[in-house]
């Protein structure tokens, strides 16, 4: 037909086997694509094998049809491919067995007709069948392992009978039916509820449909509901290929193509097909968690995106942790090439500087070895010039000085020396004078003298103690000079002062590095930055920064303040460099090592120690910064709803929260505290981690942790804060399909646990809306999730009560603004601590110890990996059931057998507490399933590993 031929030469072959009547049913099987089943008027179902379409072999099942039934569906098992079933107007359903050819069961449907069936696209023991009677409409979901004669699922949705329906091959929870109230519907079989209408088209007022072409339509479905509207659909189908893609069929001529894919449902959970098969996410630290589409593992892992400074870092943080400054400073030596001369001299004097004697071997490491210089003035001889003598004085000086010396005017005897140009004589005669005339003598000979002896200028500097003159007056270009003449002249606490002064002097000559030398001598750490920082700026090419040098600059300065041995507070643009390096050591996945480096104020410093501290280091990151960050966010609270009591509205100041988050503890899992029931009366001041909010609903005031989630109406008393819940074990995968086959099984299949998710819960106020009464199941289902964000994908209720289906609202006007909860305690961490594990009363104190006790030898065997997760899971188990304990929440019934559980095994009677542990479990597995579970894998380990 393609080819443009006729029809009889695209005729490939005929197949005559329904003799009596018209065949009503057809259908392909997609296992075996050359099976076709056929279904007749008469009750007939026929086989074709069409592998030789020139030569067809059909063959019938074994079995008498009913009398006056008609065939009106078929249906191929979408995993089993010689399964095949047959629905008629009598309203059995079929199951045939085309290997033994006979019917494998039968489903009877009230004797109600059957219009349409399909099998679940994935499982292969599931039916759906419809019904076109106008009384009871109603979708069967069959289970063939579980019932033939009960269905697993009723849904009602359509108020007259259904035409056809099609399963998703790409999604088994949705369905789409179509019915003769002229509504096409879309189910989501998850909740077995209706979840969205697919829309008409608007009704045209000059159609050109033709009003008789319904009239045997109508008469095939029965009298009375083919009337009201043309549009009326009888067949809808999901496509094969499109996904999210359907076809309609309408009894006025019109074929018509829709997608659900922009459809608003009140489902709130996306198609299949719309979830990804594999996944990756990056997170803070450099983690990067995955997920692909073959296998169900997820996994997580740190990406290092910058390797050779993470290397850099680590040899860095071991070389510097095992030494000593001065042996680090050394090693850094080593390792510079001849090349490297600034970075040399640098680390050189840094070692010198942070000696036990650093001014004496700063003179060495300046190049003046006091022994050197000693042998070679011991060595040394003047060869005196021709005529070279001393002036001589004259008769007249002569007489004059010794009048003055009778006279005792030693004044007048010192100058008549100076005049006659005998300055050493004069120096002596002044010595006997005062100091009065001692220093006023010395003024004056350095005065003549020190322009024909430039050393005379040293040594007039050290005697009148005037180093700062000395320094204004030095020679740049013999730094080294100057600096060792205030290294050994130069009194303590003058010395820094001193070497900043000639450092100054050397950054205005243009030398800075001579001048960072001078600097880091005067232990002037602020100073000496500028020189390195100078370096960084200019290795970082192009805008981006060059790590190694980044790296390089926080290694000097990092050395240098160890050296110094104080706190020194950086300059903001030194510290905003620290920070850059801890930002990047952070993305590296270096969380520790940045926790040390994040030193700035500004904001973005903050909120990256913020983000360290409640990282999974975060003990090891508190160690590091040495006290918690403050919260670099400003807490508001929003969307507060009305007040619905008369109480005083207490307001919570920011102040407290942000105390009670400088105060939350470094680990992030530690034991529950005893309930407010039980608790002392507590101090004005909250617990770390705790702070108090105003309920929107009653305006009174609960109190929440900020790190485990946990809320309670009374104010906690100081106490470890639990730990979230454990995650949930995986779902076991589903069993083949094929074995079902042999024979028909009995069991119900089992039905998946939903966990609580460890969210803030906003406990209840039962003041604000009077007594409290018994909450209904939609109340129940609301109280699990705390009226949190939670899908409302397999809760109706949820949808209903809420609206959270992503983008779109279907609700309208009914949906509400705050859920009813009902009045339940909070939940009860599972972190085992058997240090932090609250004391019990003396008659309930045993069950701890004995438990206690059983865990400690069972942690002194010999365990394999699955014996450590079993008793991991028993230690959680023992704590939640000694919590519970602790607050009331076991009856003494309850307790009693508890009691006598745990004296069992103490005794090892391993038969006795595990059947005291099944009793349990039969009657109060409802209210205590959060430990009985534990307390089984504990016995199971126990029996294992105990039982002699």
């Amino acid at each position: 037909m393609l080819a443009g031929k006729d029809e009889d030469a695209a005729l490939v072959c005929k197949i005559e086997g329904h003799g009596h009547g018209a065949v009503k049913a057809l259908a392909f099987s997609k296992l075996d694509t050359h099976m076709m089943a056929t279904g007749g008027s008469d009750g007939q179902v026929l086989v074709t094998d069409l592998s030789n379409p020139s030569a067809p072999v059909t063959t019938m099942p074994a079995g008498e049809p009913s009398p006056g039934a008609e065939v009106t569906s078929l249906a191929w098992n979408t995993q089993v491919a010689h399964i095949v079933a047959a629905a008629d107007n009598s309203g059995l359903v079929t199951v045939w067995d085309l290997k033994s050819k006979k019917p494998w069961c039968e489903l009877r449907a009230d004797g109600v007709a059957v219009s349409d069936l399909a099998w679940n696209p994935t499982q292969g023991l599931h039916l759906l069948t419809a019904s076109v009677d106008d009384r009871n409409p109603l979708l069967k979901l069959w289970d063939l392992r579980a019932s033939t004669s009960h269905p697993l699922a009723t849904m009602a949705g359509h108020s007259q009978g259904i035409l056809s329906f099609s399963w998703c091959p790409h999604d088994d929870t949705l369905l789409l039916s179509c019915a003769k109230d002229n509504r096409t519907i879309l189910w989501d079989l998850y909740t077995l509820q209706p979840i969205a209408d697919l829309p008409h088209d608007e009704p045209q007022q000059n159609g050109h449909s033709d009003p008789s072409q319904l009239q045997d339509s109508s008469q095939l479905f029965g009298a009375g509901g083919l009337s009201s509207s043309q549009q009326k659909r009888y067949d809808v189908r999901w496509s094969p290929l499109k996904r999210g893609v359907i076809s309609t069929c309408s009894f006025d001529r019109k074929v018509q193509a829709h997608s659900v894919n922009g459809l608003a449902t009140k489902c709130g959970r996306p198609p299949k097909w719309l979830k990804p098969s594999s996944g990756v996410s990056c997170g803070f630290g450099g983690q990067v968690i995955s997920f692909g589409s073959v296998d169900k593992n997820v996994t997580m892992e740190t990406v290092v995106e910058q390797a050779t400074l993470v290397a850099a870092s680590q040899e860095f943080e071991a070389a510097f942790a095992a030494t000593t400054v001065m042996e680090f400073c050394q090693d850094m030596m080593g390792k510079l090439t001849r090349v490297e001369v600034d970075e040399k001299q640098i680390w050189s004097f840094m070692q010198v500087i942070f000696e036990t004697n650093a001014r004496a071997q700063l003179l060495g490491h300046l190049g003046f070895q006091p022994e050197q210089i000693a042998e070679a003035a011991s060595k040394y001889e003047e060869i005196s010039a021709p005529g070279g003598t001393s002036p001589v004085m004259s008769k007249t000086a002569e007489e004059t000085i010794k009048k003055a010396l009778v006279v005792g005017n030693f004044e007048a005897a010192v100058e008549c020396c100076i005049r006659s140009n005998n300055m050493a004589d004069a120096l002596i005669l002044a010595s006997c004078g005062g100091s009065e005339l001692w220093a006023k003598t010395q003024e004056r000979y350095f005065a003549s003298e020190a322009p024909k002896r430039p050393f005379l200028s040293i040594v007039g500097a050290v005697i009148t103690n005037q180093m700062a003159d000395l320094v204004e007056k030095s020679d740049t270009a013999a730094w080294q000079e100057t600096l060792a003449i205030l290294s050994t002249y130069g009194k303590s606490e003058e010395f820094p002062s001193l070497c900043v002064a000639l450092g100054d002097r050397l950054e205005e000559a243009g030398d800075s590095r001579s001048a960072c030398i001078c600097y880091m001598c005067a232990s002037s750490l602020d100073r000496a930055v500028l020189y390195w920082q100078a370096k960084l700026e200019s290795a970082n090419v192009g805008g981006s920064t060059d790590l190694i040098a980044l790296h390089k600059f926080v290694v000097k300065v990092s050395v240098f303040l160890k050296g110094l041995g104080t706190q020194v507070a950086l300059a903001p643009d030194i510290e905003s460099k620290f920070s850059e390096y801890a930002k990047v050591l952070a993305e590296q996945g270096e969380l520790i090592t940045a926790a040390k480096y994040c030193r700035g104020s500004d904001e973005e410093s903050r909120i990256l120690r913020d983000r360290l501290y409640r990282s999974k280091d975060s003990q090891y990151c508190l160690a590091a910064m040495g006290a918690a960050p403050d919260f670099p966010y400003s807490m508001v609270q929003v969307n507060r709803g009305p007040a619905r009591s008369a109480r005083p509205k207490p307001q919570v100041q920011q102040q407290q929260q942000q105390q009670a988050y400088a105060q939350q503890p470094s680990t992030q899992a530690q034991a529950a505290p005893a309930p407010a029931a039980r608790s002392q009366p507590s101090s004005d001041q909250l617990p770390p981690g705790w702070m108090a909010l105003q309920d929107p609903t009653s305006g009174m005031t609960y109190y929440a942790n900020q790190t485990t989630g946990e809320t309670t109406w009374e104010k906690p008393v100081a106490a470890p804060a639990p730990a979230p819940m454990p995650a949930p074990a995986p779902a076991p995968m589903a069993q083949n399909n094929h074995a079902a086959y042999g024979t028909q099984a009995q069991h119900q299949p089992a039905q998946q646990q939903q966990t609580q998710p460890a969210q803030v819960q906003q406990p209840v106020a039962n003041g604000a809306g009077g007594p409290a009464s018994t909450p209904s199941r939609q109340q129940k289902l609301v109280s699990k999730y705390g009226d949190s964000f939670v899908t409302s994908s397999s809760h109706p209720e949820l949808g209903a009560q809420y609206g959270n289906v992503g983008t779109s609202n279907p609700y309208g006007a009914q949906r509400q603004g705050i859920a009813a909860v009902s009045d339940k305690k909070p939940p009860v961490s599972g972190t085992y601590n058997p240090n932090t594990i609250p004391n019990l009363e003396e008659s309930e104190q045993p069950i701890k110890e004995g438990l206690l006790e059983i865990v400690s030898i069972l942690e002194g065997a010999q365990l394999s990996a699955g014996d450590k997760k079993q008793l991991s899971e028993g230690q959680k188990g023992i704590a939640v059931l000694v919590k519970r304990l602790a607050r009331g929440d076991l009856d003494d019934e309850i307790t009693g057998k508890v009691l006598t559980l745990v004296n069992a095994l103490r005794a090892r009677d391993f038969a006795s507490a595990a059947a005291i542990q099944t009793g349990l479990v039969n009657s109060d597995w409802r209210n205590h399933k959060d430990w009985l579970k534990g307390i089984k894998n504990l016995i199971q380990l126990a029996t294992k590993k105990l039982y002699t």
